[in-house]
C-alpha cells in the first residue's frame, strides 16, 4: 500500500526521534545502517522530510538529522504525505480509474474500510510515540 520509500522514510524518522533525548545529531550513513537502506537512497528520503520539516538537518562537521520537540507530534501521516502523497488513500486497490460507491470494484468496499482505519491509524500515531517504544525496546526497525 505504502512505498519502499515510505517505509524507509517511517524507519528514518522513528530512529532520529529516538535520539531526541540523548540530544546528538545522527549521520546519514548511520540512519541508512540502522534503517537497512542504501545510502544514496536513505539521503534523498531524509531531504524529502527536512524539506517538509519532519525531522531537522544541519550541515558542518558537527551536524547530522535530528527532531526538535515539537516534531515528535508530527503525525506518520504526515510522512507518507510527503513521501508518496496521499493518493494511496484514493486509489482503488485494483486500479480501477472509475472505481467509487456507485460504480464498485470487486473489492471497493472491503478495501474502503481498510484505508480509513490505516489512514485513521496514521493520523493518530506520532513519530514520538514509536520513537518511545523503540526506546523501550519493544519493538525494532531491523530485520535482525
Amino acid at each position: 500500500m505504502i512505498s519502499k520509500s515510505c517505509k524507509y522514510a517511517i524507519r528514518a524518522c522513528v530512529f532520529v526521534a529516538s535520539k531526541v533525548n540523548d540530544d546528538v545529531k545522527v549521520s546519514m550513513k548511520e540512519i541508512a545502517n540502522e534503517i537497512e537502506a542504501p545510502v544514496a537512497f536513505t539521503g534523498k528520503i531524509l531531504q524529502m522530510l527536512n524539506k517538509r520539516r519532519i525531522i531537522t538537518s544541519l550541515k558542518g562537521p558537527y551536524g547530522g538529522f535530528y527532531c526538535e520537540k515539537y516534531q515528535l507530534e508530527t503525525p506518520i501521516l504526515e510522512i507518507v504525505n510527503a513521501i508518496d502523497g496521499l493518493a494511496v488513500f484514493k486509489e482503488c486497490v485494483m486500479g480501477l480509474h472509475q472505481c467509487s460507491d456507485q460504480h464498485p470494484c470487486p473489492m471497493h468496499f472491503e478495501y474502503s474500510k481498510t484505508k480509513e482505519a490505516l489512514m485513521k491509524s496514521f493520523s493518530e500515531t506520532t513519530i514520538g510515540s514509536l520513537a518511545d517504544k523503540l526506546i523501550d525496546g519493544n519493538s525494532y526497525l531491523t530485520n535482525n
